[in-house]
């Protein structure tokens, strides 16, 4: 076993099978499997006793990476632009977050995930609005990023969210589901010469570390503020109101900086990495069920609302899927649905607002554990 005081092997380690994970996501076929291969993988290295369970440099990565993330995300989340360009996606986005808001409120009396109930719902639903790093700043925002639960509750969720992912796919070849879905197929595709795909940007050594500068000074202004206020979750909150003022109010400056979205990616999956560590595989067998089927439920319901509303205001079957996928998975995947299926003009919408929801969903998750 990698000694608990080695920080440089452990780090070693953790970065090696990050860096397996994002290999994965950068392969269509494998994609959606890549968090989950950080999790297990390194549960599965804890497990066979060449990681330890506890490590002080696993404090460290909980107390700054995800603060540290959560600015880096949310660089680009200009609201006045996911106002201006996502069109009909916005309001289909709005319906997909009540769907989900909905099915949580009806999964929450019918699971239990112990004596914090109402908080883990929060955490949970968090990533359903957002993604994975909105149920890791949640989750810190309520002083349970280190709980083996954690590891658990993100594992399931994936495992959930990889067969919703191939469900949203296949819907557009299956025409009775289809129509279930929404009665309006129609889609009108991109004008002769309009481009389906941007320029990459050019990412270089000072727009990376101007970015995580930024991110730093965001960090010690939210410390500021929770120490001021006396409340560890308001850290969160401002981290992202403070990330998302900047990014609506200097647009043009902040659209500079390229790389931050990356940067903050492999942040988030090193702490993932480290919870991973910490999963509880007793704890799976015993509680793993209830997460499944929060869910399932909360899934069920989202697909439910989004048929029910699609009808009700007249969206068609291509802006429910980039909504409903924006939402439950996150703007990469409904961008990359939406380019896959050739409805071009829905790619910007898609990551317009999916970006939304990594903006609101820390917002929503915090609220939610107070609430229930």
């Amino acid at each position: 076993m990698i000694d608990p005081t080695n920080n440089s092997g452990l780090l070693a380690v953790l970065i090696s099978v990050v860096a397996l994970g994002i290999w994965m996501e950068s392969r269509p076929k494998l994609a959606q499997f890549g968090v989950i291969v950080i999790i297990l993988g390194c549960a599965l290295l804890s497990g066979i006793g060449l990681l330890p369970r506890g490590a002080d440099l696993y404090g460290v990565i909980v107390a700054y990476c995800v603060p540290l993330a959560i600015p880096l995300l949310l660089l680009n989340a200009n609201l006045l632009k996911i106002w201006r360009e996502s069109g009909r996606v916005f309001f289909a986005f709005l319906l997909a977050v009540a769907g989900v808001l909905g099915g949580a409120f009806l999964a929450a009396p019918l699971t239990t995930f112990g004596p914090d109930d109402g908080v883990w719902t929060g955490i949970l639903t968090a990533g359903y609005i957002g993604g994975s790093a909105n149920t890791a700043a949640v989750a810190a925002a309520m002083g349970k990023a280190d709980e083996p639960f954690m590891a658990l509750a993100v594992a399931s969720a994936y495992a959930v969210a990889v067969p919703f992912m191939a469900l949203l796919l296949a819907m557009p070849g299956i025409a009775w589901m289809w129509r279930l879905f929404s009665p309006r197929t129609d889609y009108i595709p991109p004008a002769d010469g309009e481009e389906s795909h941007s320029d990459t940007p050019q990412i270089s050594g000072f727009s990376l570390v101007a970015g995580l500068a930024l991110s730093a000074v965001i960090f010690w202004i939210s410390d500021w503020v929770a120490d001021l206020t006396q409340s560890g979750p308001m850290r969160y909150i401002a981290l992202s109101v403070l990330s998302v003022a900047l990014a609506t109010l200097f647009p043009g400056r902040m659209q500079r900086l390229h790389g931050h979205y990356e940067l903050g990616r492999i942040l988030i999956y090193i702490f993932f990495a480290v919870i991973g560590v910490q999963i509880n595989f007793a704890l799976a067998i015993e509680s793993g069920g209830q997460v499944m089927l929060y869910t399932v439920i909360v899934i069920a319901t989202h697909l439910l609302v989004m048929a029910v509303g699609g009808r009700l205001f007249g969206f068609t079957g291509p802006e429910l899927a980039i909504a409903s996928n924006a939402c439950v998975l996150g703007a990469p995947t409904a961008a990359a649905m939406a380019a896959s299926k050739g409805w071009y003009t829905l790619v910007t919408p898609g990551l317009l607002v999916g970006v939304l929801g990594y903006a609101t969903a820390n917002l929503v998750g915090i609220a939610l554990t107070t609430i229930l």
